[in-house]
């Protein structure tokens, strides 16, 4: 689904007498929700080579990253520590995000690595496509139907369906993440019951 559809969705459901919303102004709102809901519940994972240079601690990637899996350095596992620890402490085998450069504490010989990290998209243009699974379309409707009754457009009425939508949309997140979680399927004890 391309962003205008999905704007042309949700324009039946503002039920509004008179056009108030074009599209540019929604898209703006859409653009917001989308990478919103990408920090609430990161979906775009990547796999990215780097090659580590000597006395150099800076690398430039691919995406802007939002969320560290693991970072690999001639097979050793580097730990995760946020972007001020990583300054004042600065803990051998760490690195730390910056917008779209990856820090690494600084290495001792020429190598490679390999990091693996959630990222997130940007819809440019209406005619983007939308590109997380359909289980994450209502959390993204609810969430861009929120971002368009943020402000009361006609009367106070409005702001209690800012709220409304919120809450609709915080009950749809739990709802994909316990779907998503993993569950545990066997839990047996080898103790008897009496």
């Amino acid at each position: 689904m391309i962003a205008l559809d999905f704007i042309t969705q949700a324009k039946a459901d503002i039920q509004e007498k008179k056009e108030q919303w074009n599209v540019p102004e929604l898209l703006v709102k859409l653009q917001r929700s989308y990478v919103s809901l990408q920090v609430d519940l990161p979906y775009f994972i990547t796999k990215q080579k780097i090659a580590i240079v000597e006395g150099k601690s800076e690398y430039e990637l691919d995406f802007r990253p939002i969320k560290p899996i693991a970072l690999f350095v001639d097979t050793m596992k580097f730990n995760y520590v946020g972007y001020e620890k990583f300054y004042t402490t600065n803990p051998p085998k760490s690195y730390a995000f910056n917008e779209y450069i990856v820090e690494v504490s600084t290495p001792n010989k020429n190598t490679s690595a390999e990091l693996v990290y959630k990222y997130q998209k940007e819809l440019k243009t209406i005619y983007c496509e939308i590109e997380l699974p359909i289980s994450y379309h209502k959390a993204l409707r609810y969430l861009f139907m929120s971002e368009i009754h943020e402000k009361p457009t006609r009367n106070t009425k409005d702001r209690n369906l800012n709220t409304h939508y919120l809450k609709l949309y915080d009950k749809e997140l739990f709802k994909i993440d316990t779907k998503n979680s993993l569950q545990v399927t066997s839990t047996k004890s080898k103790y008897q019951r009496v």
